[in-house]
């Protein structure tokens, strides 16, 4: 691509470095006497690595025609170059030692670097470690590529952003918005919800980028500061002009927190670089030697910052030349055209396996029972009045819609790709539609509307809809409307998969991707359009296939390297399409619905959504059940639903029709007012609500729909840029003539007025007072200050100052210390199960109630100050343990000092239950204090520099005598303790928190006779303490409470004599139980208390006619995997309503857990009016 001019003084060779990445080629040749860049270039392989590494090959020879083939000595890294260096006779580089080299060759002064690529990211610290020079610290992201260039590459191109574009889209002075960085599939859910509400793309973007630094800093860190200069490498960050800016906020930030001493001046070589002299800094690079004045200035993209890799192993190379200079000679393009050519197939034989079809006769057989029948719309008469309702499914990538007659026919269809504004898409399919009918002379009375998908409300409240359905209802309405009598419906879209197991006609339970997007239907189109195939020609092609790859089932981001390695082997397009449709039932039934065996649930499956139009994913589901069949010796019926895309809108017109039959008229504002609707939507500062303490961004869609023309356009709303929530800015004018859509996180924020604010919280709060929710009432009275009796040695009389003077000194020391004392708990993990233990043992011993001090509760921004220090990725709750206690130093302390921080590691629980094994608590929650009190010990201990004594004490609390042992061994000293204090002080803790169950327990049971006399419903959740921390469970039990549900704790349900009898005493007396209070009838390994409860708690629910199981679950829990099936076979056995969220992390996917909740609320709405039916029939 670029050659620059050769040196007079030359060697006889030419030094290449390759580096093979995983979504892009980069290669340099280097003059090694002068060490100039002679020749480089940098292009996407498109999924073609030893194509595009030898065209590069062939353009050096070419760019050097005095230099022989043997003349090249090419040194190659990045993940695919291993694959190639055979063929090249190249020596093989790793990458981050190369990325290493080519740094400490260029920047000696650098002291850390941040690289990003297609799929990798890479984070190297170099520490200085006195006379022994500079360590090395290389942090890489694991197999997932959440966080890196795909992510973006993906996500611009579905915001259709050109690449120039692009990489001009900054960061700074934009509103940011909560986007998953974790994962590249939920940062696209993400993204795609913020879109619909009228998020701008470059703050879309903006937001990416936010959550692609923070994850990076938060995970490959591992607790380190990034310490000056840090130069930022790799494509993306070399391109994208947002990026930088937001790498550059984030890192000076953690500077001025850690109080990181800056460089006086600027290192030697940031402008003189060894390799060439152009390769200097591109942003902030000094131009004299003086101190530089903005820390950004030390954070620094070089030129050519996408070479380093390959220029590290050219370097690697002359110096290997010196010591021997026939090393990796380039034998020439031949042995590499052998190894593209057949090679690299040879090596295919370990992933091989059996096509999709074997033989023509078995494609003839299956096309002619699974090919869908052509359908024609409906033939109109000139003049005849049309009588219809129609549906909209406001999908995640695309609209659907549909007209069905009042008898149900389905008369005409529509579909359009999203174009990201939901109302201008579905105004588009009212026009199409109502277009199929007026085309053909007739005309169109529509009788009702009804909407479904990610954008149903918003729609709904434009166009003035009859319903908004939630999708899993609308998909099984459509279902059962044309296959009555089905078992399982598996619904595969764009980017959910839905599975609604159906009994006597109703849906008994449903199953949806908590989060991730594997195996969805938008994953296969993307996969055949970046080969260059429409997806409609994708399954001919997967059926072309002889053989196709053996995929592994799982994320949709750890499928795509697995295509880069595939394609690495040599599997060609049409076998890896044939591979990835082979993969989708595995995700479906072993990752989304987790169900090994679906013949226990029916023998009749209709497979619909927009995905079955794929035929090759289609014929991979039939066969992958039917082998599940025949394994049991049974046989299934699969049939694929006729309007497999559309069954959603269907399912909507459906509900629209149903509530017209019922009496209800339709507000539907017509086709001619929504062809003429005009809108504005603004989403800003301006927007922000300010009701509550969370400032919520919100939505406003300001929307014409009246007669005629508007009487003036909306004018755009200028973007005031402002700190979250620092001041409340003017209100945004309502046009004449339109109207206000307020899309809120809350009913609250649906209204601008503060007079209609109260009245709809005066209406929530009359709600949620009928429908306690235990959980968040537990979370709040936990931390509430016990009544204790006093435990300490009272003050000395003069009497007894005379004639012990020792003693009374001690007690009068001990009491000014305890006085004294202020002592900071983080609130996380099992303080949600034994906060009131320790209130009370402290108080007891004359800590006023004042000076314990717990951190705040958990909220995104608490975690996203604090999560920059995390060392290690464990679970979501034990990852909370550094954010609080930074919590806990920055913010309650530098308000009033702390003395201590307190965060005990609790290895063992009072047990609740009878006859178990022990009571231990989860192995990486009792070591959270270690790796927590690590992470802010690791350059010079924070605790000291602010006078803070860290506490982590291992307690037992099941055994009182030995646990006040543990607690006077530890704080004797502290507060002057003797250990007969300790002693009662326990006996006074264990007293508070057994008072604070009791209460609960009461509550609750009052609750529960409630809902008997009522013939109500309501939710039990199974969970751990800490999932009643309300920034762990996501507000997911806030809103089932809103839609008219008592939420029940599972720790805290009563345990009254007369319901145990009525509960269990069959059981008892039939000898299966020892206790009431046992679980020894199913589970026999009852080691951890927690798990314990939730199995006794399972049973508890399966046995009251009035509750039905919730149960929340986080991701990486090592705990709660193994119950999982123990746990809803419980529940299910009694034919009991059984709900999960499992998978919880920080990344709270808000459309997901709104279409769970509101089915559950559909659900439940079934299930409590046949509970009253059951009543009145007894």
């Amino acid at each position: 691509m670029a050659q620059e001019n050769h040196s007079d003084h030359r060697k006889d060779y030419l030094l290449v470095g390759l580096d093979v990445g995983s979504t892009t080629v980069k290669a340099v040749v280097i003059e090694p006497a002068s060490e100039q860049v002679v020749w480089q270039d940098y292009r996407r392989h498109e999924t073609r690595q030893a194509e595009t590494a030898r065209d590069f090959l062939r353009a050096i020879q070419d760019a050097f025609p005095d230099y022989s083939a043997e003349q090249l000595r090419v040194f190659i890294t990045g993940s695919g170059g291993s694959a190639l260096a055979e063929s090249l006779n190249a020596r093989f580089v790793q990458e981050v030692h190369a990325v290493s080299l080519a740094v400490e060759k260029l920047y000696p002064e650098v002291g850390s670097v941040v690289e990003l690529g297609g799929q990798d990211a890479k984070i190297i610290i170099f520490k200085d470690t006195g006379t022994r020079g500079k360590k090395k610290i290389p942090s890489m992201n694991d197999k997932c590529a959440g966080g890196t260039g795909a992510v973006i590459d993906k996500i611009g191109a579905k915001l259709s952003i050109p690449a120039d574009k692009l990489g001009d889209m900054g960061y700074k002075g934009l509103t940011i918005h909560p986007v998953a960085g974790k994962c590249g599939v939920f940062a696209e859910t993400d993204i795609n919800s913020l879109q619909k509400q009228g998020v701008s793309s470059d703050e879309l973007m903006a937001s990416l980028f936010e959550s692609i630094v923070q994850q990076n800093i938060s995970v490959l860190t591992r607790g380190h500061t990034l310490r000056p200069y840090v130069l930022l490498l790799g494509g993306p960050n070399t391109y994208i002009r947002g990026l930088q800016e937001c790498w550059r906020h984030h890192i000076t930030d953690i500077w001025q927190e850690r109080g990181v001493e800056l460089p006086a001046g600027e290192p030697a070589n940031v402008n003189r670089p060894t390799h060439g002299s152009t390769h200097g800094s591109t942003h902030g690079s000094p131009t004299k030697a003086s101190p530089v004045k903005d820390p950004a200035e030390y954070i620094i993209v070089p030129e050519r910052a996408q070479y380093f890799a390959a220029l590290g192993a050219a370097e690697l190379g002359r110096q290997e030349l010196e010591d021997n200079p026939d090393l990796a000679c380039f034998p020439g393009i031949a042995k590499l055209d052998w190894f593209i050519e057949q090679g690299r197939r040879n090596a295919r034989s370990a992933s091989y396996t059996e096509p999709l079809v074997k033989s023509k006769a078995e494609l003839d057989a299956f096309l002619e029972t699974y090919r869908p029948p052509p359908w024609h719309p409906a033939q109109f008469r000139n003049g005849e009045l049309v009588k219809a309702f129609i549906g909209i499914d406001a999908g995640s990538t695309s609209t659907k819609g549909v007209l069905i007659s009042p008898e149900g026919e389905v008369l005409a269809k529509a579909y359009r790709l999203s174009q990201g504004n939901p109302i201008e898409d579905a105004t588009a399919i009212l026009a199409e539609l109502h277009g199929q009918v007026t085309a053909q002379g007739a005309q169109l009375e529509v009788l009702g509307v009804g909407t479904t998908g990610y954008a149903k409300d918003i729609i709904r409240d434009v166009l003035k809809a009859d319903t908004a359905l939630v999708e899993t209802v609308a998909h099984s309405h459509a279902c059962q409307h044309f296959y009555p009598g089905t078992d399982v419906i598996v619904d595969v879209g764009g980017q959910d998969i839905k599975l609604m197991f159906l009994k006597d006609g109703r849906v008994r339970d449903f199953r949806l991707n908590t989060q991730c997007s594997a195996g969805n239907g938008y994953f296969l189109q993307a996969t055949a359009q970046a080969f260059g195939y429409a997806v409609e020609d994708y399954a001919e092609l997967a059926f072309s296939a002889e053989a196709m790859p053996d995929f592994n089932h799982g994320c949709a981001v750890f499928l795509q390297s697995d295509i880069v390695d595939f394609q690495r082997k040599g599997w060609q397009p049409n076998e890896i399409l044939a591979g990835l449709a082979a993969v989708l039932p595995k995700n479906v039934w072993l990752y989304v619905a987790q169900i090994a065996n679906p013949a226990d649930l029916g023998s009749r499956f209709v497979l619909q959504g927009g995905a079955q139009r794929n035929l090759a994913a289609v014929k991979a589901q039939v066969d992958d059940l039917r082998q599940r069949f025949a394994r049991t010796g049974s046989e299934c019926d699969i049939r694929v639903h006729r309007h497999c895309g559309e069954s959603g809108a269907i399912g909507a017109a459906l509900e629209a029709r149903r509530l017209h039959k019922g009496g209800q008229s339709s507000e539907f504002i017509g086709i001619d007012r929504a062809r003429r609707v005009r809108h504005r939507t603004v989403r800003n500062e301006q927007t922000r609500c300010y009701f509550c303490k969370n400032l919520c961004l919100r939505t406003f869609i300001d929307v014409y729909t009246g007669d005629g023309d508007p009487p003036e356009e909306p004018q755009p709303v200028e973007h005031i840029d402002s700190e979250r929530g620092s001041r409340k800015l003017p209100r945004i004018p309502i046009p004449e003539g339109y109207k206000r859509v307020i899309v809120a996180t809350c009913e609250k924020g649906e209204v601008e007025d503060v007079a209609a604010m109260r009245k709809i919280k005066t209406n929530l709060d009359q709600l949620v007072e009928r429908n306690p929710n235990f959980i968040d009432r537990a979370a709040q009275t936990i931390f509430q200050q016990p009544e204790v009796d006093s435990v300490a040695e009272p003050n000395p009389t003069l009497l007894q100052a005379v004639i012990q003077p020792h003693t009374a000194f001690r007690r009068r020391n001990a009491a000014e210390k305890r006085n004294e004392a202020r002592i900071g708990i983080p609130r996380v993990l099992n303080m949600y199960a034994c906060a009131p233990f320790f209130l009370g043992y402290f108080t007891a011993l004359g800590v006023p109630p004042r000076n314990i001090v717990f951190s705040a509760y958990t909220d995104n921004d608490l975690y996203r100050q604090g999560a920059k220090r995390g060392s290690i990725d464990p679970c979501f709750p034990s990852k909370l343990g550094i954010p609080h206690v930074h919590n806990l130093i920055f913010s309650k302390h530098k308000r009033r000092a702390l003395t201590h921080i307190f965060f005990p590691m609790i290895h063992s629980l009072p047990q609740g239950l009878d006859n178990t094994m022990d009571s231990m608590a989860c192995p990486t929650v009792v070591a959270s204090a270690e790796s927590t009190h690590a992470a802010f010990v690791r350059e010079g201990d924070l605790f000291q520099e602010q006078g803070i004594n860290f506490k982590k004490t291992f307690l037992n609390l099941h055994d009182p005598m030995l646990c006040a042992r543990q607690l006077y061994d530890d704080w004797r000293n502290e507060l002057d303790l003797t250990l007969r204090e300790s002693y009662l002080a326990v006996e006074q803790g264990l007293q508070a928190l057994a008072n604070h169950q009791y209460r609960l327990q009461v509550q609750q049971r009052k609750a529960l006779d409630m809902l008997e006399r009522e013939g109500r419903v309501g939710i039990g959740v199974l969970g751990r303490p800490y999932h009643n921390d309300p920034g762990i469970n996501h507000g997911i039990l806030d809103e089932l409470q809103r839609k008219g549900y008592p939420i029940f704790w599972q720790d805290a349900l009563p345990t009254d004599s007369d319901l145990l009898e009525r509960l269990f005493g069959e059981q008892l007396r039939n000898g299966e139980i020892s206790s009431p209070l046992s679980i020894e009838d199913v589970w026999k390994n009852d080691f951890s208390e927690h798990t314990s409860r939730k199995l006794w708690a399972a049973k508890f629910i399966s046995r009251h006619p009035n509750l039905v199981a919730v149960e929340l679950s986080s991701f990486k829990c090592g705990h709660d995997a193994p119950v999982y099936g123990v746990v809803e076979e419980i529940i299910e056995s009694s034919g009991t309503p059984y709900f999960c969220f499992k998978d919880l992390d920080e990344n709270r996917p808000a459309g997901s857990i709104q279409i769970r909740t509101e089915t559950i609320d559909y659900f439940l709405q079934q299930y409590e009016h046949l509970l009253r039916k059951q009543d009145i029939a007894a």
